[in-house]
């Protein structure tokens, strides 16, 4: 189905009312040709406030092409096999929206938060606006031959691994949450110094990540200091002071 830009807008003002519940429907866009439609700012998100169980606007399938979703609010929609190429999505907000199987080939998501978003088998060809994890890498982590130093804490909100052995030299493991949407998730997480130091209030761990363990390195898309790894080396405690 296609739609005008009015009739958008009624769909639009009808999920708003779904919102905040005074009537209405959540909005069901599956399928339609929305093509080059202006939905810039636009909110097609959940009541998750109400009701957690509800999920946001259903865009499944959509034809999206070169779309304008700049700011929109898309948080738990459905745009699973949505056309999404050209889109402007920037500063967007996906989180938790079911992206998978989506065409994001060219796809401008700068400034946009994936956090939790359902990635799975989406085409990311091309696309605009993702953190490259060797660049953040090389580029906030000190370097050594031996491979790059990162920090960790060890504290009552976040116990260590009883398999660990917490003491100098002691190499750690960990199963590592392999999707970088996911922010904080299984592994070692570890962190640049400053963000360890902001985050900690007595002490931290010199580490080492091995050049050869950096295939076992996740770098979260909404990162602000930390990444997780299966394997990391501890070097010596370090005063937060």
């Amino acid at each position: 189905m296609e739609y005008t830009q009015a009739e958008l807008m009624i769909v639009l003002n009808d999920h708003q009312k779904w919102l905040a519940g005074t009537g209405g429907t959540c909005a069901n866009l599956s399928g339609a040709n929305l093509k080059g439609a202006k939905l810039g700012s636009a909110n097609l998100s959940s009541a998750e406030l109400r009701y957690a169980e509800l999920n946001g606007a259903d865009l499944s399938g959509a034809d999206l092409r070169h779309a304008n979703l700049n700011g929109a609010d898309l948080r738990h929609a459905d745009l699973s096999d949505a056309d999404l190429s050209g889109v402007n999505l920037r500063h967007a907000d996906l989180r938790g929206a079911d992206l998978s199987y989506a065409d994001l080939n060219g796809t401008d998501l700068r400034g946009a938060d994936l956090s939790y978003a359902d990635l799975n088998g989406a085409d990311l060809s091309g696309v605009k606006g993702l953190l490259n994890p060797i660049e953040y890498i090389m580029e906030n982590f000190e370097k050594t031959e031996e491979g790059i130093i990162v920090y960790k804490s060890f504290n009552e909100n976040c116990p260590p691994n009883p398999n660990w052995k917490i003491e100098e030299g002691s190499i750690i493991e960990e199963v590592v949450n392999p999707l970088p949407t996911v922010i904080s998730g299984c592994g070692i997480n570890v962190a640049t110094k400053e963000w360890a130091k902001r985050k900690c209030h007595k002490q931290i761990w010199k580490c080492l990540i091995r050049w050869e363990w950096l295939a076992g390195v996740v770098v979260p898309y909404q990162t602000e200091g930390r990444i997780r790894a299966s394997r990391v080396q501890l070097i010596k405690p370090v005063n937060c002071l």
